[in-house]
């Protein structure tokens, strides 16, 4: 993309999918800035570290009415 960052995705086989396409959710196509239909090109990446510190934020409509540690009930 144009901020020069790529998006790694696990890619799992699919027996209903035909062979040259690949299915993608919603959220990965926008990760990645393509629309249905666009050609993407799918790569090995066997050289990925775990990272070390991650930032989960939670959405607003997502906690409304949840009570205690937000660890506890979403992470845990």
């Amino acid at each position: 993309g144009k901020r020069r960052r790529d998006t790694v995705c696990i890619a799992l086989a699919d027996e209903i999918c035909d062979e040259p396409k690949i299915r993608m959710n919603k959220v990965v196509r926008s990760n990645l800035g393509v629309r249905l239909g666009d050609v993407v090109s799918v790569h090995p990446c066997p050289d990925i570290n775990y990272g070390k510190r991650i930032h989960v934020l939670p959405i607003e409509d997502t906690i409304e009415g949840v009570t205690g540690s937000l660890f506890d009930a979403f992470l845990k």
